[in-house]
């Protein structure tokens, strides 16, 4: 267990909980290593943090909340990877904008292997449009995936940032 500094505090990380890169995001080639956190008051959103860079996370959420699913194939197989594919989420900038996602490269994390790579996928190869649809559409939780989710309380001090 190791302690880091995140964008929501300190985090306590087990060996077991660390995704290391199988390939580099794009524009972030020098961060290999991340965590998965999750904040229990912003529902389905995960924050993906960075543990060489304290400053910075990505926002995820599984694909389905957008209604968003990818074809399986030669590089894609779901059923192995026992995690949902996730879509980088823009925050929007002002009040009363649409989420937007990143619908064509979602990241995909192997639970037994402890990688994630974000992968690229011709447009004939997804379905849905990207439109938030709600938690209601995300598939069940797999516990292999759960057990490698950090659960954090945001800082009160306002620390929390997005």
């Amino acid at each position: 267990m190791a302690v880091y500094a995140t964008r929501l505090g300190l985090v306590e990380v087990a060996d077991s909980q660390r995704w290391s890169c199988s390939l580099p995001l794009a524009g972030f080639e020098e961060l290999r290593e991340f965590v998965l956190m999750h904040v229990p008051a912003q529902g389905p959103f995960l924050w993906l943090q960075s543990l060489e860079v304290p400053e910075l996370a990505f926002v995820l959420c599984d694909a389905a909340c957008f209604g968003l699913r990818y074809a399986a194939g030669a590089e894609y197989e779901p059923e192995h990877l026992l995690a949902p594919p996730c879509v980088l989420v823009m925050l929007p900038g002002r009040a009363g904008e649409t989420l937007r996602v990143h619908r064509q490269a979602p990241v995909l994390f192997d639970v037994h292997a402890g990688t994630l790579r974000q992968q690229v996928f011709e447009p004939e190869h997804i379905h849905g449009d990207g439109a938030w649809v709600g938690p209601g559409a995300c598939a069940a939780v797999n516990p292999a995936w759960a057990e490698r989710i950090i659960s954090v309380q945001p800082l009160q001090s306002g620390g929390e940032g997005a």
